[in-house]
Formats: structure tokens, sequence, C-alpha cells
């Protein structure tokens, strides 16, 4: 089993070598993040789903569900500490989505049929004697681009 390297083996190792410690102070932060964004001290998970917005009287961490909120409850004093001598509130600030009726969809939105399939589906309703099942094909069989009978 092979021997884990600790980062501090590796920042010695770094600042030891001249042409090394030049290339490391030119890297770009881990992960992409700024060393100074407060977001930094939450799990990635987390931090792709809150948003930081600076009032004059707190910070507010905007999560986008409930479930998001309460997960970084837990991870609020790590949060505090990356602001200090800020208050942070949570709120849930998410997307809706508006959800709308098939009553007020517009009809082109509808799925179409092809022709074809719509003559079978209609021919297989013709041979069933359940009365709302054959309704429930024909009115299924309608959405077809051939609507001849």
């Amino acid at each position: 089993m092979s021997k884990t390297t600790s980062p501090k083996a590796l920042q010695s190792l770094l600042s030891g070598h001249s042409r090394l410690a030049s290339l490391a102070r030119q890297a770009p932060p881990p992960s992409g993040q700024p060393q100074n964004d407060p977001l930094s001290v939450l799990p990635p998970a987390l931090r792709e789903r809150v948003t930081l917005v600076e009032t004059p009287e707190r910070w507010l961490a905007m999560a986008e569900t409930s479930a998001t909120a309460q997960l970084l409850r837990f991870h609020l004093p790590k949060l505090q500490q990356a602001l200090p001598g800020q208050q942070i509130k949570i709120v849930v600030g998410g997307k809706r989505v508006n959800v709308q009726s098939n009553s007020h969809a517009n009809l082109q939105d509808k799925p179409r049929l092809d022709g074809e399939s719509a003559r079978q589906i209609r021919a297989l309703a013709e041979d069933i004697d359940d009365e709302g099942l054959k309704a429930s094909l024909k009115r299924l069989a309608s959405r077809g681009e051939d609507n001849t009978p």
C-alpha cells in the first residue's frame, strides 16, 4: 500500500525548489473558487444552490428550497466564520414553477400522433366493449395528424 503525502509535505517540496515555488504562486486557487469567496466553506453540492446577497443590515443566504435551507443551517457556523462580524439570515428564494392545467393549455402544445398510429388506435377502439376505454382511445386517436374517421 502506498504512503499518502500530506499537504504540508507537498508545500515544503514546492517551496524548496525555486522554479516550482514560482509556479505554485501563479497557479489558480483550488477548484476554481476565489480564496476570499465565503461560499467556499460550503460543500460543493450546497454551494451551487446558495446565493449570498449583501444588504445594509446583514447578509442573506438565498437557498433554492427549504431542504437546501435546512442543510445550510448545519453549515451556518462555518459560513459565519467566513463572514466575521456580519449577521446571516437564511431565506428560501428558489424559482417557482407555474403548472398550467390541461384546460388552459394551447392546442399547439399538445403532442401529436402520426397518421398511422392514430388509425391503429381508432381501429382498436372499435373492437373494445368498455365504453369509457373506447371513448378514451378515440380521444387519443383524435390527436393524430390524420383525423379522418
